[in-house]
């Protein structure tokens, strides 16, 4: 495969409904995930809170609060990436996270591929959620977000970055959009669940290549990666 043809991959280790089955083990360093791109969201080994990578750097936002650079030997039992090079940009205020998505589906999006998307700006309204780390015997992922710490940021000034994937990806990762939140002076951020938008820049870029990676785990092959509840779960862990 050349250079170019990875540069326009998005690159995924392992899947979401791994996650609904409480398979929290990191067996991916992050050294490894930055070789496949320098964009994107996951979660770290015990689903250790938020990940955003951006450039070479990988953000940890823990659910104490605490936001911090990792080191690149840590592991991740889920994430995404991609190489980040927007193609549409939009200039948007006052807007609220249903408009905003509105937006983009009418203006910008691919409904049928995988969207990258960086939204760059200052907001009124920022809640975000962060999952604590969890120890085995793992609980599943409905039951561990009954417990995750909210937080609710106003004028603040920061960066959203995510995907929005087509919904036939279910299980595989979550369909729709999907966003993690850091403040520019890299204290504050977490999973966004709502906000609202003063003014900002919306950046796009549009993946129709996907590399998924699955876990080597004797503990992956034999889980139940469909339930007849996956997409109930889905909902109710990510939106």
């Amino acid at each position: 495969m050349s250079n170019s043809t990875n540069n326009k991959t998005f690159y995924q280790t392992s899947m979401m409904s791994a996650l609904i089955a409480g398979l929290y083990q990191g067996d991916f360093t992050i050294g490894q995930l930055l070789d496949h791109g320098n964009f994107g969201i996951g979660t770290f080994n015990d689903l250790d809170g938020e990940m955003i990578v951006m450039g070479d750097e990988v953000y940890q936002l823990t659910s104490t609060g605490d936001v911090h650079l990792v080191d690149h030997d840590i592991t991740t039992p889920f994430a995404s990436v991609v190489n980040f090079a927007p193609t549409d940009k939009l200039s948007l205020i006052e807007l609220s996270k249903n408009e905003f998505e509105a937006c983009l589906e009418q203006d910008l999006l691919a409904h049928n591929a995988i969207n990258a998307i960086r939204l760059t700006g200052k907001f009124s309204y920022v809640k975000t959620r962060t999952v604590p780390a969890q120890h085995r015997p793992y609980p599943p992922m409905v039951e561990v977000v009954k417990h995750q710490p909210i937080a609710e940021m106003t004028h603040v000034s920061g960066v959203m970055i995510g995907f929005k994937i087509p919904d036939y990806m279910i299980g595989i990762n979550v369909p729709g959009f999907h966003f993690h939140f850091i403040s520019d002076d890299r204290t504050q951020g977490g999973h966004v669940s709502d906000f609202i938008l003063t003014e900002g820049e919306v950046e796009v870029e549009v993946f129709k290549d996907f590399h998924l990676r699955m876990p080597a785990s004797q503990e992956f092959d034999q889980a139940d990666l469909h339930p007849e509840d996956l997409k109930a779960a889905i909902h109710v862990t990510e939106k």
